[in-house]
C-alpha cells in the first residue's frame, strides 16, 4: 500500500486556490444576473421621453418625418375613425394628411408605465389644442392613449399606438413605473392568450355577463372604453358592463392580428365585428372595432390587465 503525504504548505496553497475559484464563480453569477437585469428607473424614463417630448415635439413641428422616426420600421397607428396604419410609409402618409389639415400642440401625462427587457407599456392621456389650417379656427383636443414600445439597437420606439376619447378627460399628476418580471412563455401562453379575447371575453359579452367580463380582467384592470371615464379594478369594470349590457346586447367575433408575450405581460392586437341590439329601440346595427389588450399572467392564469379599443370608422 502506498500512503501520499501532502505537506501543510501544499494544503494551504489548495485551500487559497478553491476559495479563488469560489470567489470567481460567485463573481460570474453576480456579473451575469445584472447584465440581465433591467434598470426599471432608467428604462422607464427613456420611454417616458419618447412619449412625452420626442413624440409630442414632433407632433408640435407638424412634422410626419418626426412622427415616424418615433416608430419601429413595422409601427402600427390605429386612431379612432381612421384605418389602420401599419409600416413607415403609411404612417408618413397619415400624418402627413394629419399636418395637411390640422396643427397639434398637446402636452402628454403618463399614468402608468410597465417596463420589461424588450417591450414596455404605457398608459397616459394627452390635452391641448387643435387649430384647423383651412380657417386658423382652434378648439381643445384630449385623448387617451396605450403606446407599447420595443427597444431597439438599444434605443425605445413606439411600435403599437391607440387612442380615443375619454368623455370628461383625467390627467394622472404623477406616473407609475411597473418592473415587468422575466418569465419563460411557450406556444401554449400564445394559444391560452388567444383563448382569453376571443373565447372568455368574447363569449362573456355575448352572454351579456358582467360578472364572467370582469373575471377576465386582473383585480387592478383597467378599462378604456370610447368616450367614458377610465375604469379600474374589476369591480367598477363590472359595473360598467352591467350597464352597458342594459343599453345593448352585442354578438362580436374576435380576431387576433397579433399576440406578443415578454415576461409575465403581453399584448394582443385584435379586430372584432358583428353585430349590436339597441335594447330601448330593438333596431340591430352592424358593430366593428379594434383593440389592443395587455395580458398579466397571474398564477399560471393569463388575464387582461388593460383593454382600449375604438371604431375604424
Amino acid at each position: 500500500m502506498c500512503v501520499t503525504f501532502v505537506s501543510q504548505t501544499k494544503i494551504k496553497k489548495m485551500k487559497k486556490f478553491s476559495l479563488l475559484l469560489a470567489i470567481a464563480f460567485a463573481g460570474f453569477s453576480c456579473t451575469d444576473h445584472n447584465i440581465n437585469a433591467v434598470d426599471t428607473v432608467k428604462e422607464g424614463d427613456a420611454i417616458k421621453k419618447l412619449v412625452t417630448v420626442t413624440y409630442r415635439d414632433a407632433l408640435a413641428a407638424s412634422s410626419a418625418d418626426g412622427v415616424t422616426s418615433a416608430f419601429t420600421s413595422d409601427g402600427v397607428v390605429m386612431g379612432p375613425g381612421s384605418p389602420t396604419a401599419s409600416g413607415l410609409a403609411q404612417l408618413k402618409s397619415t400624418y402627413d394628411g394629419i399636418f395637411g389639415a390640422v396643427g397639434l400642440d398637446l402636452n402628454f401625462k403618463i399614468d402608468e408605465i410597465i417596463v420589461g427587457k424588450e417591450y414596455g407599456f404605457v398608459r397616459s392621456t394627452s390635452a391641448g389644442t387643435l387649430s384647423v389650417k383651412a380657417n386658423g379656427a382652434t378648439a381643445p383636443e384630449e385623448n387617451r392613449e396605450v403606446f407599447i414600445v420595443k427597444k431597439a439597437d438599444d434605443k425605445w420606439k413606439i411600435a403599437r399606438y391607440i387612442y380615443n376619447k375619454m368623455g370628461t378627460l383625467n390627467q394622472a399628476q404623477s406616473t407609475v413605473t411597473i418592473e415587468n418580471k422575466s418569465a419563460a412563455s411557450t406556444d401554449s401562453d400564445k394559444l391560452a392568450i388567444n383563448a382569453l379575447v376571443t373565447s372568455t371575453y368574447a363569449s362573456a359579452v355575448t352572454a351579456s355577463d358582467p360578472a364572467a367580463v370582469s373575471a377576465a380582467f386582473t383585480t387592478d384592470g383597467v378599462l378604456m372604453a370610447p368616450d367614458s371615464p377610465t375604469a379600474i379594478g374589476s369591480a367598477v369594470i363590472k359595473d360598467v358592463y352591467t350597464s352597458v349590457f342594459s343599453a345593448i346586447k352585442l354578438n362580436l367575433t374576435f380576431n387576433i392580428d397579433e399576440v406578443v408575450i415578454d415576461g409575465e405581460f403581453g399584448y394582443v392586437r385584435s379586430h372584432s365585428s358583428g353585430t349590436m341590439l339597441i335594447n330601448a329601440t330593438g333596431q340591430t346595427v352592424p358593430a366593428s372595432y379594434r383593440e389592443i389588450f395587455v395580458v398579466k399572467k397571474v398564477n399560471g392564469n393569463w388575464k387582461i390587465a388593460w383593454y382600449e379599443y375604438n371604431q375604424p370608422m
